[in-house]
């Protein structure tokens, strides 16, 4: 039985060590825009019965159990929109409802956001600042663009004024749209870390091109901030901080007992 407790006592560790690191995650990205807070969830593992040879029972316990610990990990993404606030970035971009924006990686790969700090870069890209690429259906090169006094509509459409060396004037027109995306269920996105989620084994994904309704509007000059409350995480930590000390406690005082029940048997 009292080595049940220190089992125990180290799956406690490991279950707060986990609180910790995910409280502690969301704390250093309080200033990262479009972070969506984790929520750390607790379950108990297997119960094993307790019977009369094992340790003392009332004669009114019945069904008697212990369980061998417990696991902890990131049971949901609290996916709440934060605050916006202006920005001057000509493509900063925050999106006021539903959807994330698309993301590719030099392979291709589909990645979605809600950070939208964009910018183009001197190769006529538009990446955010880790170099991914802003996914986007374009409709006129962006070398082709006079890129000064760029609109993006609610919609997403870019709008603007393609170069042109005969005209000293043209109208505005569409350049191309900015995907949303939205995934059927939330929950199935996977966190890369940095407000960055990747796409589950058969997720159904929709998109703005295909069907606008459902998604939020598009906000220029603007930037979504994290979702953090730093009062509620720093509470957080501290709660986890001494349960973790209670279980460190605990599997010392055991091993205290087991010292002595030792030197007994000498």
């Amino acid at each position: 039985m009292i080595y049940n407790v220190l089992n125990i006592g180290k799956s406690g560790l490991k279950s707060i060590d986990n609180k910790m690191s995910g409280v502690s995650d969301d704390l250093a990205n309080v200033n990262t825009y479009g972070y969506k807070r984790k929520d750390i969830s607790f379950q108990e593992l297997l119960k094993n019965q307790i019977y009369d040879n094992e340790v003392l029972l009332s004669d009114n316990i019945q069904g008697s159990s212990i369980n061998v610990g417990a696991k902890s990990g990131v049971g949901s993404i609290d996916f709440r929109q934060g605050a916006i606030r202006p920005s001057e970035g000509e493509f900063h971009m925050a999106i006021e409802g539903s959807g994330f924006f698309g993301l590719r990686d030099p392979m291709g790969n589909l990645m979605l956001t809600r950070n939208g700090g964009f910018h183009l870069n001197e190769d006529m890209s538009i990446c955010d600042d880790s170099g991914y690429y802003l996914d986007l259906d374009l409709y006129i090169p962006i070398d082709e663009w006079d890129r000064d006094n760029i609109i993006i509509s609610s919609e997403g459409d870019i709008m603007g004024k393609v170069r042109d060396a005969e005209e000293d004037e043209d109208e505005n027109q569409v350049l191309g749209k900015v995907i949303l995306y939205s995934p059927q269920v939330l929950d199935s996105l996977i966190s890369l870390g940095e407000g960055r989620y990747t796409l589950s084994e058969d997720m159904v994904l929709y998109n703005s091109i295909e069907d606008r309704e459902g998604f939020g509007d598009i906000i220029q000059h603007s930037l979504e901030e994290s979702n953090v409350d730093i009062s509620k995480s720093m509470t957080d930590l501290i709660v986890a901080q001494r349960g973790y000390s209670m279980n460190s406690r605990m599997i010392q005082t055991t091993d205290e007992i087991l010292s002595m029940i030792n030197d007994i048997k000498r």
